[in-house]
């Protein structure tokens, strides 16, 4: 179990606006050995990257304020290039949606409700292939 300790002190960020959906969210990564900061909108969500640093973000691609998707948008054109992997969550989103969001960089698409151990999985996989 060498990889659990390598990634216990990544830092992953939990855009959503539904507080449930980041306290379980949060709950899945941190028994996984992550450390977790949430915020409730994309605009909160670029606010807090700039004063803080995120291995990862996952994102509700259907917030109110500013979407998952316009905060992916901002972080890859304001990063250059340096922007964490994002892994954007949904609920229902339309293929060509999901086309949008691969093509602006996320990372992964995974559907809400999802599998917590294939969502531990992802980010786990995400994180490793942006620290090589």
């Amino acid at each position: 179990m060498v990889r659990h300790t390598e990634h216990r002190k990544k830092r992953v960020l939990i855009v959503d606006d539904e507080p449930a959906v980041r306290r379980t969210v949060r709950a899945a990564l941190e028994s996984a050995g992550y450390e977790c900061a949430e915020s409730e909108n994309g605009a909160t969500g670029l606010a807090w990257i700039e004063e803080n640093h995120a291995d990862l973000i996952i994102a509700d691609y259907h917030m109110p304020v500013l979407s998952g998707l316009r905060l992916l948008e901002r972080l890859h054109g304001n990063q250059n290039g340096t922007a964490p992997p994002v892994i954007m969550l949904s609920g229902v989103l339309k293929s060509k949606d999901k086309q949008k969001a691969i093509e602006l960089g996320a990372y992964a698409i995974v559907d809400k409700p999802c599998n917590f151990r294939e969502l531990v999985l992802t980010v786990d996989e995400a994180i490793e292939s942006s620290s090589i």
